[in-house]
């Protein structure tokens, strides 16, 4: 475990240097919002396994395409199924399946896996929560310049008493000519929330997108967006539900993100 805590520790620390790197302007890119959530500790055991489904959509948004033939955000419906499954070893692997509605009706978007490694838990008796998510997807091209992708997304966070904080630092790289040789694009997702009863929280989640890194940044060219959210941890189903607001030129005005989590024999 000690190795294991070493190690994260200088995972992390590489990730804020590139949090910093970021901290330069940026050059505006596509993303399919699929899933809008922050990471925390929450992990599949193993043998164990679940179904989210994500459902996210924009009733005011941009409206200019970034590249010829996107499709915006704006008026859209996303559903993505998530299923996921505990390995053991601190290791859960997860599938989704997203879906866009778009001219009227519901087409396919992408399909993306993913490893979450969560070896820092408090209920191991660790001081914080600590890992990463390591996620490749396949995307149409409407939705994503780059058809192949790969995201990795660190976690870290802590419980106190009814608060929960966690970050997720997040580094995204095209797979896809000709833009395997560009640059990783940085962003940052992050949860602060209270528990008000013991099956209820209330928080909020900002994400934000810098974009490129090592390239000039214009704040108003970032997508920055905050969300107001309630999370229901309880039954016949646990879910959590948002209203964004977008806060640069960038960015859609007003988005709102749900999601169910249901637990599978």
């Amino acid at each position: 475990m000690l190795m294991q805590v070493r190690l994260l520790k200088t995972v992390l620390t590489q990730a804020l240097v590139l949090a910093s790197l970021a901290l330069l302007p940026s050059i505006s890119m596509a993303i399919l919002q699929d899933e809008i959530q922050v990471y925390d500790d929450e992990i599949n055991a193993k043998g164990e396994a679940s179904l989210e489904i994500h459902l996210n959509s924009t009733p005011r948004g941009i409206q200019t395409p970034s590249y010829p033939g996107e499709v915006m955000n704006n008026n859209g419906v996303r559903v993505t199924p998530e299923f996921a499954y505990g390995l053991g070893h601190d290791l859960e692997a997860g599938l989704y399946i997203a879906y866009v509605n778009y001219d009227t009706k519901f087409q396919y978007a992408a399909t993306k896996i993913r490893m979450k490694w969560l070896p820092i838990r408090e209920e191991k008796g660790d001081d914080f929560f600590a890992g990463a998510n390591l996620e490749l997807a396949n995307v149409q091209p409407q939705f994503d310049e780059s058809r192949y992708n790969a995201e990795v997304r660190f976690i870290i966070g802590k419980h106190f008493d009814e608060w929960l904080i966690s970050f997720n630092p997040i580094i995204d790289m095209p797979l896809s000519q000709p833009y395997v040789n560009q640059s990783p694009y940085f962003s940052t997702a992050t949860r602060i929330s209270r528990e008000v009863t013991p099956e209820v929280a209330l928080g909020v989640e900002f994400y934000s997108n810098m974009n490129q890194l090592g390239q000039p940044i214009n704040y108003q060219n970032t997508q920055q967006m905050g969300f107001l959210m309630m999370y229901y941890d309880g039954k016949p189903v646990s879910f959590q539900a948002g209203v964004g607001k977008g806060f640069t030129n960038s960015t859609d005005s007003l988005t709102l993100k749900a999601i169910f989590s249901i637990p599978l024999p």
